[in-house]
């Protein structure tokens, strides 16, 4: 063979290897990708569901019921509707009234306690239950990853108070999003170049991943999706938490 030819077949070689490590490396980071992938964007769905929760519960302390739309939460909570218990100074207290137990203070009229309306968002601020700006408030609903194109559904309604379906009714909830709206990109075919589509003959497709995801979940009786209270049950719980 001639030195030429041998200097192709060397370089040709040795292509071949860079490819073939590149592949190995493909076939085993992708399947771990995809579940790395799937609790980065539980938590970061998490983190939104938690804030829609505590808007909630704000709208349900002020009002006794749960909201079922985005809009109508958020103009509900910027109106001066919430309770509390306000305590004040009394005009005869001394100066060292915060000194003592409060419970003496108030047995001895020294702090007069009354119930007052507030904004539940700036009462939420208040309390550092939330720390979010107006802007990033409007943020929360849009599920993340799917760039502004998906929104969390939010659904509100009651169920009765006691097994036998008589009595009261306590107010419920529920905010979710679906495996297939979060991850409308893996569906979406179009978003696969030429070189993913060969990739995928190694390590399966990211379509055939979340259909073998759904059915995993729902082998275990499990929601499809994140979600965060139950419209059928008086919980608040997440099923991410």
């Amino acid at each position: 063979m001639s030195k030429t030819g041998s200097i192709i077949l060397k370089s040709v070689l040795g292509l071949l290897i860079v490819f073939l490590a590149i592949m190995i490396f493909l076939c085993v980071n992708r399947p771990q990708q995809r579940e790395s992938e799937y609790f980065t964007r539980r938590d970061a769905c998490g983190e939104k569901l938690k804030v829609i929760r505590t808007l909630e519960e704000a709208h349900k302390q002020a009002y006794g019921t749960y909201c079922g739309d985005w809009d109508t939460l958020l103009i509900n909570l910027r109106k001066q509707e919430m309770r509390v218990m306000s305590k004040e100074k009394a005009p005869n207290a001394p100066d060292s009234v915060y000194d003592m137990p409060e419970l003496e203070a108030i047995r001895k009229g020294w702090i007069v306690q009354k119930e007052v309306k507030v904004v539940p968002l700036e009462k939420l601020r208040e309390d550092k239950k939330l720390t979010l700006t107006d802007e990033q408030l409007a943020e929360v609903i849009y599920v993340p990853y799917t760039h502004r194109q998906t929104k969390f559904t939010i659904k509100a309604d009651s169920v009765a108070a006691s097994l036998s379906g008589a009595g009261d009714k306590l107010p419920t909830f529920e905010a979710y999003v679906t495996l297939d709206d979060l991850y409308a990109d893996y569906i979406n075919e179009d978003n696969a170049g030429g070189f993913s589509k060969f990739v995928e003959l190694f390590t399966g497709s990211d379509a055939q991943w979340l259909i073998n995801k759904k059915a995993e979940l729902k082998d275990m009786d499990r929601f499809l999706g994140w979600k965060v209270g139950d419209i059928t049950a008086p919980v608040t719980e997440g099923n991410f938490e």
